[in-house]
Parts: C-alpha cells; structure tokens; sequence
C-alpha cells in the first residue's frame, strides 16, 4: 500500500509543481506596488453582458474536460499501480476496478449530456453579440458625421488598435499601458517626457512603443495607397491612458504623436487641423479599411 501511493504521489507531482508556482507568481503580483494607469470610468461595450454568459459557458467546458480527463487518468494511475504492487497480472480484474472505471465513466456520460446541451445556449448567444456589435456599428457611423473609427485592424502579422478617419487624416492609433509607480511620489511620477525619439517614464526609458506606432502607420499608409489608388495622409499616434505627456521638443507630423486618451480631441477634431480629406477621400480610406476588421466568423462549438 505504501509503495502505491508512493506511486500516485510521483504520477502528481508535475500537478503539484505546477499549481505551486502558479500560487508563488500570484503573490508576487499581489505584492507589486504599482497602480493602474487608467483612472477613467469604463463603460460597458456592445454585447458586455452576452460576452460574459459566453465566456462562463466557454469556461465550464473547459473545467468540464479538464475533470473528466483527470478523472480518467487517475483512474488509470491507481489501476496501474495496484498492479504494481500486489503483482497481479494485467489481466486480473477484481471489482474495486470495476468500481473505478464505473465511477470514470459515470462522470464521463454526466459532463457528456451537459456539454451538448450548453452549446445551442452558446450559439444563441454568439449571434445576439453580433446584432449588439452590427446596432452599435451603425449607431456610430451614423451620428459620427464624416468621421470614423474603426477598431482592432488586421494588417498580416500584427493589428492596428483603432485607426481614425477625419477631415484632418488618417490616424493609426497604438493604445500601450504602463503600471504608475506606487502613491507618494508626486507628480512627476505620472509624468512622460517625450522627445520625439524617446519616452522617459519615471524610472525608464523605452523607444519600442514609438518604433511599433511608426511601423504601422507606415504599413496603413502603403496599404491604403495600393487599394485607392491615392497618398492619403497617414498619421502614426501612441496613446498612454493615465499618463500625464510632456513634449520636450518641437512634434512634426512626420514623428509620432504621443497623447493621453483623454486630450484625443485636441489632435484628432478637423477643427484644430488643417483639412487634408475630403468626404468622399474619408469614405474610400473607411472603405479599404473596413476590410481588415471584418470578422473571421469560427464554426460553432
């Protein structure tokens, strides 16, 4: 007996490591010290509460298979094992086995009838989300006047966050987030300095973020010029939500633009810029554009 759970005891350690270090990295985290940058109220977006029901559903499917797999290979592990150690032959078969497949097979038929009985739920559900998306898409173009938004764009390997269509251009917008270092340290500590080559957070410095902005307006910019046929002017522009942005140098528009999301309206309204599009230039860039953020449906299930 003792050198069976020995047995089982090593068949779970991998299990026992992996849950020990998952507990030790969460409290690490718990203990980190830094804030949350965005101190902005957020509003629920189209379909909030139908996304939750169809992750929670998701989720119990997972925890669901997850269970019977486990299920089955302890069931496994302890059949095996006790022929380890009462040197039983293979094919020996008493009823503590039995009761032990019975028992699998039991939770096995359970989780079996209430999987196929959630995912009508889930469909239901997946296509309520895409009429909330399709109103709120509609809603938006039609009170947004010539302007557009249009979120998370597909271009190969990466995506674009947002990209904005106005009068006054085309924005591609990179949205990054960096933890504030903890209470106390006044205000410079939720302060930016950007030079147009570099931003210098409190304690670091990081240029990726402006690199990564730069490359894909770039990318939108030739994009747009293979599918309209015109050089429309692209703008490359990094958001930093909860930061305060401090521009130590002059900021050309050939530079990437560095805001807080809150002063949007200062750099993207056509009234504080000089109109370079159009209507009809608005409508042929949201047009090829729109095209990147069409959805690839998956199958149900």
């Amino acid at each position: 007996m003792t050198l069976q759970i020995l047995i089982e005891a090593i068949g779970l350690l991998p299990l026992l490591v992996l849950v020990a270090v998952v507990v030790w990295r969460r409290r690490q985290l718990d203990r980190d010290g830094r804030r949350d940058p965005i101190t902005t109220e957020l509003r629920n977006l189209p379909g909030h509460s139908l996304q939750e029901q169809f992750e929670k559903l998701y989720e119990s499917r997972i925890d669901k298979l997850v269970l019977v797999l486990s299920a089955g290979l302890m069931v496994a592990l302890v059949i095996a094992t006790r022929r380890i150690t009462t040197e039983s032959r293979p094919w020996d078969w008493d009823w503590l086995d039995t009761a032990f497949l019975i028992a699998a097979i039991a939770l096995a038929l359970h989780f079996g009838r209430q999987v196929p009985r959630e995912m009508p739920r889930q469909r239901q559900i997946k296509q309520a989300i895409r009429a909330e998306h399709a109103t709120a898409q509609e809603l938006a173009a039609s009170l947004a006047g010539n302007n557009r938004i249009i979120h998370d764009v597909q271009a190969g390997e990466f995506n674009i966050d947002h990209v904005v269509i106005t009068p006054a251009g085309v924005f591609a917008v990179e949205t990054k987030s960096r933890l504030k270092p903890p209470v106390g340290n006044g205000a410079n500590a939720v302060k930016v300095k950007y030079d147009d080559r570099r931003l210098e957070f409190p304690g670091w410095t990081e240029t990726k973020p402006l690199e990564q902005a730069g490359r894909q307006a770039r990318w939108l910019a030739n994009y747009l010029r293979e599918a309209t046929g015109e050089r429309l002017p692209v703008f490359a522009v990094l958001v930093l939500p909860g930061w305060f942005i401090e521009n130590t140098a002059r900021i050309t528009d050939d530079k990437v633009r560095v805001i807080n999301p809150k002063k949007s309206q200062w750099l993207l309204l056509p009234e504080k810029r000089p109109v370079l599009l159009d209507t009809a230039a608005i409508q042929r860039a949201a047009f090829a554009i729109e095209k990147l953020a069409q959805r690839i449906e998956a199958k149900d299930g």
